[in-house]
């Protein structure tokens, strides 16, 4: 007998739609009754989920004004809406893209302390979040931790109020100190952040996390017991599927070219032409919305390598099962080797699932190539100098393709199946629930 589900309220970030880029806490509560969910969220845009009915909207760019203007109102309830988005929502969301585009990269952590000071001293503790909190009565927090220090000061605001049980979720390196390298500006916000995720994890029952390289870094920290809540895959109604690699060999890469990865991809271009210059053994493209610099441009437009841009989803999933290997790339750079130290790609399910060769450049020291190595899914490598006689030694062991493909659907199946996960997940909610 199936128990009844725990009314959950989760303050969050980012908007909830089915098709937007960010979709793992939906994806994470598509396993729950949508009337036992709500969401509080502070970024620009219009919910469009068949997993939630009720969401509070605390609107950022009315915050920035409350802080000269105390009489502006900065919050309210909100529903799902399918349909196109007002004027006044597609300024609003431009306003947002043009704060975090990168043109502010060089200035991110200034800005960064710029916004914690605008949330510190704007106008979000309202009567209207209250009534929102208390009128929904949840029997569960659901808690993201975020590397901002406005929303644990949300978040923390929410715990009081409810004296409800909590769950945290940390899917990211957002505690230590290495995220900050040596800036000092990025130093002074991890030490005020650090602050406000303590805070939060005095009051956490039970803490989720995404991979086991952080489990084993934030149960050293927070002296508990952890748990892995990982981006799951429905596997119910597919089975391996073994095919004889193409001729030339197809290896794509799909994703975001930043934090030093347009780097690593140049990297590989590389190895692709110079194994090319005998005649073409492997076909290299790269789709992704970012445009690489003209230099890794360059490199893309020769030698058996093609940048061929922005494609839709849909469109990925089929170039990724007329593959042979999947591309995962994560800078070498010094500067950027910490970017990803203790995340956990949602690319590699997709790959997982897709039952294709992956073929993983990055730091062993960082969690997605860490469960890489321990699940032995993937062909690694961790210095640009061993990309072009991996890449050659594929070319040459087609047989390897295929081994490694089956290896990483095998992984995906083990790990990440989504009755498994999402099973295991409602479980404990309802555990903790109880008290």
């Amino acid at each position: 007998m199936e128990h009844k589900l725990p009314r959950v309220l989760i303050p969050s970030i980012n908007v909830w739609q089915d098709t937007g880029a960010v979709r793992t806490l939906p994806e994470i509560f598509s396993c729950w009754d949508k009337e036992q969910v709500a969401q509080i969220y502070t970024k620009a845009g219009m919910p469009a989920t068949s997993v939630c009915n009720r969401f509070f909207r605390i609107n950022e760019n009315a915050v920035m004004k409350s802080v000269f203007r105390r009489s502006t109102c900065t919050s309210c309830q909100v529903e799902n809406s399918f349909g196109e988005l007002s004027d006044t929502e597609k300024q609003e969301l431009n306003k947002q893209a043009q704060r975090y585009s990168s043109d502010n990269r060089r200035h991110s952590s200034l800005m960064a302390l710029l916004r914690e000071f605008v949330w510190l001293f704007g106008k979000w503790k309202t009567a209207e979040l209250d009534r929102f909190v208390d009128d929904f009565d949840p029997d569960i927090l659901f808690v993201p931790v975020y590397p901002v220090v406005y929303m644990a000061r949300l978040q923390l605001h929410i715990i009081k109020r409810t004296r409800k049980p909590v769950v945290c979720y940390l899917s990211d390196d957002n505690y230590s100190y290495k995220a900050a390298a040596k800036n000092p500006l990025s130093y002074l916000h991890r030490f005020w952040l650090r602050k406000g995720v303590k805070k939060i994890m005095r009051h956490c029952d039970k803490l989720f996390v995404i991979a086991p390289k952080q489990k084993e870094e934030y149960d050293r920290i927070f002296a508990t017991d952890s748990l892995l809540l990982t981006r799951s895959m429905d596997y119910s109604q597919i089975s391996f599927e073994e095919l004889v690699p193409h001729e030339p060999v197809r290896m794509i890469y799909t994703g975001k070219l930043g934090i030093g990865r347009d780097k690593t991809v140049a990297e590989v271009a590389k190895a692709v032409a110079s194994i090319n210059s005998q005649g073409e053994k492997i076909r290299f493209e790269v789709y992704s919305g970012d445009i690489p610099a003209e230099e890794v441009l360059s490199l893309l437009s020769r030698g058996g390598n093609r940048f061929c841009g922005c494609v839709t989803a849909d469109k990925i999933e089929a170039l990724q099962r007329e593959s042979d290997i999947t591309l995962f790339a994560e800078s070498l750079h010094k500067k950027y080797k910490n970017a990803a130290r203790l995340s956990f790609s949602t690319k590699l399910t997709d790959y997982f699932k897709s039952g294709k060769c992956i073929f993983a450049i990055g730091s062993e020291d960082i969690a997605p190539i860490d469960y890489l190595i321990r699940e032995d899914s993937a062909v690694v490598v961790t210095d640009y100098e061993d990309i072009e006689n991996k890449l050659r030694e594929l070319c040459e062991n087609p047989e390897r393709i295929s081994e490694y493909g089956k290896k990483a659907f095998d992984c995906g199946r083990r790990n990440h199946d989504r009755e498994k996960v999402l099973g295991d997940f409602k479980r404990i909610m309802i555990e903790t629930a109880k008290g």
